[in-house]
């Protein structure tokens, strides 16, 4: 019988437009962890946003059925 396994990636990002940079760097990071688990054999199964004041918070979901 096959498993399944799930991780979460969360990501904070900047909406400042004074630091720029700082949202690059972050939207960077998000998109290079998204593709190591994709190499890993991860799905990305859903995101959410979570919004406040200074920030997004992206929470990715992603799943793998285990052999």
């Amino acid at each position: 019988m096959a498993t399944m396994s799930i991780e979460t990636i969360q990501t904070r990002v900047t909406k400042s437009d004074d630091d720029t940079w700082s949202r690059t760097r972050q939207l960077a990071k998000r998109s290079e962890d998204l593709h190591n688990h994709a190499q890993a054999g991860y799905t990305l199964a859903h995101t959410a946003t979570i919004e406040s004041a200074e920030y997004v918070t992206f929470v990715d979901t992603l799943t793998r059925v285990n052999d």
